[in-house]
C-alpha cells in the first residue's frame, strides 16, 4: 500500500470508529463489534498482513487498555468510587471464580483436554476485557453501574493473569504454593495501586510549571506510559496503576487541600484525553479484527457459543443477586488482553497451546457477537435495555403504579 493510501486509509478509519458509534445508538450492535468485523474484513481481503502486526499485539493491547483505564479514572470522583466498589468487587468474585470453573468444566467435556489445561483455559477467559467492557458500559449504563462494571473488569484482569500463570507454572513441574498464588495477587494490586498515587501526586505538583503550556497532555501522556512500565516491571499490574494514576489526577482538587497545594484545571485536559481514548480504541478494534484467527471446525463455534451463554447466565444471576441492573449480563466480552495471554501461552511451549490461541480468536468473536444479539432482539422486540435501567427503580415506579 502506498503513502498516499495509507494516510487515506488512516483517515477512513476515524470516520468508521464515529459511524459505528453513532450505529450503536440506534440500533445497539457495538461499535466494538463492527470495528472488529471491519479488521477481519481487511484481514481477509489481503489488504493487511496479518503475519507482520502479530508482535504488535502485546504493545497494542498495553496502549489501549492503560489508556482506556486512565481516561476512564480521570472522570471518577471518590465518592462514586467508594460507594461502587463494593458492588464491583463483588461482582468480580462472583463472576470470574463461577464463569472461570464454569469454561474450564466446558472445555473438559467438550474439548476434551486435562483438567489442569481446560482450569488454565477457564482462568484466562473468566474475567471481561476493560478495553472492550469499559466504552461499551458508559454507552448502555448509568454512570455508576459504568463504573461498577469498569472496576469489576480491572479486578478481573488483575484475576486473568495471575491464575493463568499460576496453572501454567504448575504445568511447567514448578512448585507453586498457596502462599505464592495469594502474594503474587496482592502484590500485582498493592504495587499498582502504590506507585499509581506515587506518580499522581508527584505529578500534580510538577506539572503546576507546565500545565498552561500546550504540551501538558503529552508530558502527562509520556508519564502515563513511564509508570505503566515502571509498575510492570516492579511486578505490579500496569493497568491498575493507569487508573489510579487518572483517579488522582482527575480528583487533584480534593487531594490539594489535603496536601495543601495549589489544584489544576483538567477541564480541557479531559476533552483531548477522551478525543485520544475514541481514536485508540478505534484503531484497537480495527487492529483486534485483522490479528483474530478463526478455526473452521463447527464443535469449537457451538463450544464457543455454549460458552457465551455460560458466561451470561452467571453474570445475570450475580447481577440479580447483587441487586444490579441486568446490563450486567451483558457484559461478557473478551478482547486483546485474552489474546495477549493465549500468546504468551504459546511462547511456554504448552501442550495444546497453539489450539488454545485460535480458541481464544473464536471466542473474542462469539462473545462480542451474543450480547449483541440480545441487545438487538430486546431492542426491536420492545424489551430494549434503557441506559441507567435499575431493577429497583422499576419495582418502586410499579408500586406508585398500582397504588
Amino acid at each position: 500500500m502506498s503513502l498516499a493510501l495509507t494516510m487515506m486509509f488512516l483517515g477512513i478509519v476515524m470516520f468508521v470508529g464515529y459511524i459505528a458509534s453513532e450505529l450503536f445508538e440506534t440500533t445497539k450492535i457495538p461499535d466494538s463489534l463492527i470495528l472488529i468485523a471491519v479488521g477481519m474484513g481487511l484481514n481477509y481481503s489481503g489488504l493487511v498482513d496479518s503475519a507482520a502486526l502479530e508482535p504488535l499485539t502485546e504493545l497494542i493491547a498495553s496502549i489501549a487498555i492503560v489508556m482506556l483505564l486512565f481516561e476512564s479514572g480521570l472522570s471518577i470522583d471518590f465518592r462514586g468510587l467508594t460507594s461502587s466498589f463494593s458492588h464491583a468487587f463483588n461482582m468480580a468474585n462472583i463472576s470470574f471464580i463461577f464463569s472461570s470453573l464454569g469454561i474450564a468444566g466446558l472445555t473438559y467435556f467438550f474439548v476434551g483436554w486435562d483438567p489442569l489445561t481446560s482450569l488454565m483455559v477457564g482462568f484466562m477467559l473468566g474475567g471481561t476485557s476493560s478495553s472492550i467492557v469499559t466504552p461499551l458500559a458508559k454507552k448502555m449504563m448509568s454512570h455508576d453501574m459504568a463504573l461498577v462494571a469498569e472496576l469489576e473488569s480491572t479486578i478481573t484482569s488483575v484475576y486473568n493473569f495471575v491464575f493463568t500463570f499460576t496453572v501454567a507454572s504448575i504445568l511447567q513441574n514448578a512448585q507453586v504454593s498457596a502462599n505464592f498464588v495469594l502474594s503474587n495477587l496482592l502484590s500485582y494490586f498493592s504495587i499498582g495501586v502504590f506507585l499509581g498515587i506515587a506518580f499522581g501526586i508527584g505529578w500534580i505538583n510538577f506539572s503546576k510549571k507546565i500545565w498552561q503550556k500546550q504540551i501538558s497532555y503529552m508530558m502527562t501522556l509520556a508519564t502515563l506510559f513511564i509508570l505503566y512500565g515502571f509498575a510492570e516491571y516492579g511486578g505490579g499490574s500496569g493497568a491498575v496503576a493507569g487508573l489510579v494514576f487518572g483517579l488522582i489526577l482527575g480528583n487533584n482538587k480534593e487531594i490539594s487541600e489535603i496536601i495543601k497545594t495549589p489544584a489544576i484545571g483538567t477541564g480541557r485536559f479531559r476533552k483531548f484525553s477522551h478525543e485520544m481514548a475514541f481514536l485508540i480504541r478505534t484503531y484497537f478494534f480495527i487492529f483486534l479484527g485483522i490479528i483474530l484467527r478463526i478455526p473452521s471446525n463447527r464443535l469449537l463455534w457451538i463450544f464457543a457459543v455454549l460458552l457465551a451463554l455460560t458466561t451470561f447466565s452467571i453474570r445475570l444471576t450475580a447481577a440479580r443477586l447483587l441487586g444490579l441492573p441486568q446490563e450486567m449480563a451483558l457484559l461478557i466480552p473478551r478482547g486483546l488482553s485474552e489474546a495477549v495471554i493465549a500468546s504468551i501461552i504459546v511462547g511456554m511451549g504448552l501442550l495444546h497451546s497453539e489450539e488454545i490461541i485460535n480458541l481464544v480468536g473464536l471466542i473474542i468473536i462469539v462473545t462480542n457477537i451474543v450480547p449483541s444479539v440480545i441487545m438487538i432482539r430486546r431492542k426491536w422486540g420492545g424489551k430494549g435495555y434503557h441506559k441507567g435501567e435499575d431493577p429497583k427503580e422499576e419495582d418502586t415506579d410499579k408500586a406508585k403504579a398500582s397504588a
